[in-house]
């Protein structure tokens, strides 16, 4: 579904990421893991093309692609309804079928549909992360990349989120998702890498964390630490 190779990018003379590569298979959600600074967020960009990549190739199979930013920004002339008219004019989205999703994914992200008539710009910091995910959540994405995706969400709210990723598992998407929230990465992903320094560190499979017996998955903040937490020498 996503192939990942030899990725490289620099700013200046900071190296952010360096020959990252990595595959996730439809059906699966992949944690990115990393400190701060690791290249998790360039890496993102990257793959879904809203930064070059120096080297390295990005292979997607199958559309479309949904992306969410940790900090999402909208177009500010157009309120909710309107920008996503527009989201669904570009994906070829027939106008009841919009209206079906609004309804079904406004309950299932918790998200108050009387905030469509207003700007997404004029929303909490919290509506704004779920208008986000509602935006690429209507268009059916076989792949969804998502930076941080709790930032800004309460407790109910991170709920509802976790079931809508199961459930794109299920329907056979893949999901990548890039967070420092291991106990919540542990409930959803199947797979995980940890880069450091720009570089992929280490990687792991959890399988199915709702199939498995639990003392066989290894525990995600034990695996960080182990690959992340030794002081430099």
């Amino acid at each position: 579904m996503l192939s990942v190779d030899g990725l490289r990018k620099s700013f200046g003379p900071l190296a952010a990421v360096r020959d990252v590569g990595f595959r996730l298979e439809r059906g699966r959600i992949a944690a990115l893991l990393g400190e701060n600074g690791a290249g998790k967020t360039t890496t993102l960009r990257m793959i879904v093309g809203l930064i070059d990549r120096e080297a390295g190739t990005v292979n997607i199979e199958g559309s479309p692609v949904g992306y969410v930013a940790e900090h999402p920004a909208f177009v500010p002339w157009l309120d909710g309804l309107g920008l996503l008219r527009a989201t669904a004019r570009a994906f070829g989205l027939p106008p009841r079928r919009l209206e079906a999703g609004i309804e079904s994914l406004c309950g299932r992200l918790r998200f108050d549909p009387g905030l469509l008539g207003r700007r997404p710009a004029t929303y909490s910091s919290g509506n704004r992360r779920k208008y986000a995910y509602l935006q690429s959540l209507i268009i059916g994405p076989r792949l969804l990349v998502v930076d941080e995706p709790y930032t800004a969400l309460d407790p109910p709210s991170i709920a509802g989120l976790r079931e809508v990723f199961l459930s794109l598992r299920r329907e056979g998407a893949a999901v990548l998702l890039s967070s420092h929230m291991l106990t919540e990465m542990s409930r959803v992903a199947d797979d995980v890498i940890v880069l450091r320094r720009g570089r992929v560190a280490g990687r792991a499979e959890l399988g199915d964390p709702r199939g498995r017996d639990r003392r066989a998955v290894p525990d995600l903040e034990d695996l960080f630490m182990t690959l992340c937490g030794r002081p430099d020498p």
